[in-house]
C-alpha cells in the first residue's frame, strides 16, 4: 500500500502521459527528462508511457524529439506536419495510449510533473481529477482570457470549475473514448467535460503549482485561438449540445 498524505492508494496503475507541443524546442528536452524521471521513481504507476504530440512546430522541437527517442524506451513520438490545434493533439494523443488512464500536461515548463502525485490519490474515486492553477504566473490579458472562458461556460452550459483550460489533468480513459471531439482548438477540455458531466462521471479539482515561462512563445492567446475559441463555443452550445 503505497501512502500520499492523508490517503492510501491499495493498487497501482496504469498512465498514459501525453503531452502536446508547438514549437517549443527550448523546453521539451528538459520536460521529458523530468517527466520520464519522475515515472521511473514514483511508486503510484506499474506501467507508463510518455507521448509526445509535435503539432506542427516549425523550430527545432521535432530535431530535439527524434534524439530523445533513442534514450527513452517508453517515449512515442506522433507528427502532425501542419499546425492543427490544441484539441487534435490531444486527441491524437489519445487515440495512442494503451493504458486506463491518460494524463495531459502542457510541455511549456510552466507545471512540475511531481505534482501528478496530488492528483493521482484521487483516482481510485474519481474519473476526472482536474489541476487548476493555484496562482497563474501568466499577463493579465492571459489570465482575463481564462476567467472569461471559464465564465462563459458556466454561463451556456452550468459547468462550473475553477480554472477548465489548466493544461493539467488525469482523466480515466474511458471517459475519452465515446466519440470524437468536435473542438479541435482551446474548447477541448470545455466540450469534454461537459459531455463526461452529462454522463455521470465524477469530477475532482486540485491545486497544482504554476511558473513562469522562460523560453518560447505563447500562442494560446492570439487573436485566431481566441476567434476559433469563440466560434466552437457558439457551434457547442447551438447545434453539438443537442446531441449530447
Amino acid at each position: 500500500m503505497v501512502a500520499y498524505g492523508n490517503l492510501k492508494m491499495n493498487k497501482k496503475y496504469s498512465i498514459s502521459v501525453i503531452l502536446p507541443v508547438y514549437n517549443e524546442g527550448g523546453n521539451i528536452k528538459k520536460i521529458i527528462k523530468e517527466t520520464a524521471h519522475f515515472l521511473e521513481i514514483q511508486e503510484i504507476f506499474k506501467n507508463y508511457e510518455i507521448i509526445v504530440v509535435d503539432d506542427g512546430s516549425q523550430d527545432n522541437t521535432l530535431k530535439v524529439l527524434r534524439k530523445l527517442i533513442n534514450e527513452i524506451s517508453y517515449l512515442k513520438i506522433k507528427i502532425h506536419y501542419k499546425n492543427l490545434g490544441y484539441g487534435q493533439a490531444l486527441m491524437t494523443g489519445v487515440k495512442q495510449a494503451k493504458f486506463e488512464y491518460v494524463f495531459f500536461m502542457d510541455a511549456d515548463g510552466q507545471f512540475n510533473i511531481k505534482d501528478l502525485e496530488k492528483l493521482a490519490v484521487y483516482m481510485p474515486e474519481f474519473e476526472i481529477i482536474l489541476g487548476y492553477r493555484q496562482k497563474r504566473e501568466d499577463n493579465l490579458y492571459r489570465r482575463i482570457l481564462g476567467k472569461s472562458y471559464s465564465y462563459l461556460l458556466f454561463l451556456f452550459f452550468g459547468l462550473k470549475l475553477k480554472d477548465v483550460n489548466c493544461g493539467y489533468k488525469v482523466f480515466k480513459k474511458e471517459v475519452l473514448n465515446y466519440g470524437e471531439v468536435i473542438s479541435k482548438g482551446g474548447v477541448f477540455y470545455g466540450e469534454v467535460l461537459l459531455k463526461a458531466k452529462l454522463k455521470g462521471y465524477k469530477f475532482k479539482e486540485i491545486p497544482v503549482k504554476h511558473f513562469f515561462r522562460f523560453s518560447g512563445k505563447q500562442t494560446g492567446g492570439t487573436l485566431k485561438v481566441v476567434l476559433r475559441a469563440i466560434v466552437d463555443l457558439i457551434y457547442l452550445k447551438y447545434f453539438q449540445v443537442m446531441n449530447l
